[in-house]
C-alpha cells in the first residue's frame, strides 16, 4: 500500500509539471515575450506558483566574463545579495556541474557562510543551458509542501529549464534577427542612394542575410524540443506552422532521440498547432509511423476543437492513431500500455518456466 502511495505521489508530482510545461510553452507563444527580463518574470511567477514556493530567482548567466544578474524574482532578497561571493561561489558550482541540486542549510554552511536568512533553510537550483551552455539558472527556495523538494521535482525542473532556455534563446536570436533586418532595410537604402557604394553594400546585405537564415534555422529547431517525461517516454511539443522541411526536421529529430533513449513510448502533443490542413495530418501520420517502425508506441495529443472540426470536414482519417486530449491524458496512456506490457511479458515467461 506504502509504494502505490509513493506512486501516486511520484505521478502526482509529474502531472504539475508537466502541466506547468504545457502553461509555459502556450505564455510563451500566446505573448511572444521577446525581452529578456519579462521572460524571466513570468517563468520565475509561473514556477513559484504551480512548484508551491515562496522565493523564485531567475538569474542570467554571462559566460564570456563569468558574471550572473538578477532578471526575475519572487521573493525579498536584493540583487547584491544574490550576487554575493559565496553567492557565486554556489552558482559556479551549479554552471560546472550542469545538473538539477540542492543545496541543503549544512551544505550552505561551508559554500555561502553569510547565505541570508531567506535561503538559510536551503534551497534547490536549476541550470538553464542550450548544447551545454548555461545562459540562466533557476533559484527555488522554501516550500510550502512539507515533503520539500523530490527527486521528481528535479527532473521536472530540468524539462522546464529547457524550455525556459529555449524561450530566452527565441528571444535573443529574434532580437537580433530583427536588428539585423533593419540594418539590411537601411543598407539597401543607402545603396540606392550611393550608386559609387552599391556594390559592396550589396556584399554586406547578402552576408547579413546568410547570418539571418542561419538564426532562421537555430529558431525552428529550438521550436521543437524532445522531453522525456518518464522512464521510456518522451514528450515533444510542437508549436507554430509544420510544412514539409520543418515534418523532416521533426522526424530526424524525433527518430534519433528514440534512438539514444531506447525510449518505449512517444507523446506528440500538437497543442501549439493552430492550423491542421491534410498536408499537416499527413504530416503528423507519417513521423507516428516512422516512430512505430523503431518499435515506439505513439499516441498524439493536444487537438484543439478548431483543429478536431477541421479534420473532420476535409476528411482527415485518424483512425488508426491513438488521440487524447492532452499532455496529462497521453503520459496516463503510455503508463497503461506499459504496465500492460509489463504484465503480459511476466505471464509469458511464468508459461514458459511450467512448460519446462
Amino acid at each position: 500500500m506504502e509504494k502505490e502511495n509513493q506512486l501516486m505521489v511520484r505521478y502526482e508530482r509529474r502531472g504539475r509539471g508537466i502541466q506547468l510545461m504545457q502553461l509555459l510553452t502556450r505564455t510563451f507563444v500566446s505573448l511572444s515575450l521577446n525581452d529578456r527580463d519579462a521572460l524571466c518574470d513570468t517563468l520565475g511567477a509561473l514556477i513559484a506558483t504551480h512548484m508551491k514556493v515562496r522565493d523564485s530567482y531567475v538569474l542570467l548567466v554571462d559566460a564570456e566574463i563569468s558574471t550572473y544578474s538578477v532578471a526575475g524574482q519572487v521573493g525579498g532578497l536584493a540583487d547584491t545579495e544574490l550576487c554575493s561571493p559565496g553567492a557565486l561561489t554556489v552558482w559556479d558550482k551549479v554552471v560546472a556541474d550542469l545538473v538539477p541540486q540542492r543545496f541543503s542549510g549544512e551544505k550552505l554552511a561551508k559554500l555561502w557562510p553569510n547565505v541570508p536568512s531567506d535561503l538559510k533553510g536551503g534551497f534547490v537550483a536549476v541550470p538553464m543551458d542550450v548544447r551545454e551552455q548555461v545562459i540562466g539558472i533557476i533559484v527555488l527556495a522554501n516550500p510550502t509542501d512539507a515533503d520539500g523538494f523530490s527527486d521528481e521535482d528535479l527532473e521536472v525542473l530540468g524539462s522546464i529549464a529547457g524550455i525556459g532556455a529555449m524561450a530566452l534563446t527565441n528571444a535573443e536570436a529574434m532580437h537580433s534577427q530583427r536588428a539585423l533586418i533593419r540594418d539590411v532595410e537601411q543598407k539597401a537604402l543607402e545603396a540606392e542612394q550611393q550608386a559609387a557604394a552599391k556594390q559592396q553594400a550589396l556584399a554586406d546585405l547578402d552576408q547579413k542575410l546568410e547570418i539571418i537564415e542561419r538564426q532562421r534555422s537555430a529558431i525552428q529547431e529550438l521550436s521543437t524540443p524532445v522531453l522525456q517525461v518518464w522512464d521510456n517516454v518522451l514528450a515533444m511539443p510542437v508549436i507554430g506552422v509544420v510544412d514539409t522541411k520543418r515534418s523532416a526536421d521533426i522526424m530526424e529529430r524525433l527518430l534519433s532521440e528514440i534512438i539514444v533513449n531506447q525510449s518505449r513510448f512517444v507523446i506528440l502533443d500538437i497543442t501549439g498547432v493552430e492550423v491542421v490542413d491534410t498536408k499537416t495530418a499527413d504530416h503528423f501520420v507519417k513521423v507516428i509511423k516512422a516512430a512505430e517502425l523503431l518499435g515506439a508506441s505513439c499516441v498524439l495529443t493536444g487537438i484543439r476543437p478548431a483543429v478536431a472540426q477541421t479534420l473532420v470536414e476535409i476528411g482527415v482519417d485518424l483512425s488508426s492513431i491513438a488521440t487524447l486530449r492532452n499532455l496529462k491524458e497521453g503520459l496516463k496512456e503510455c503508463l497503461h500500455r506499459s504496465r500492460q506490457k509489463g504484465a503480459a511479458g511476466a505471464g509469458q515467461q511464468r508459461i514458459v518456466q511450467h512448460e519446462v
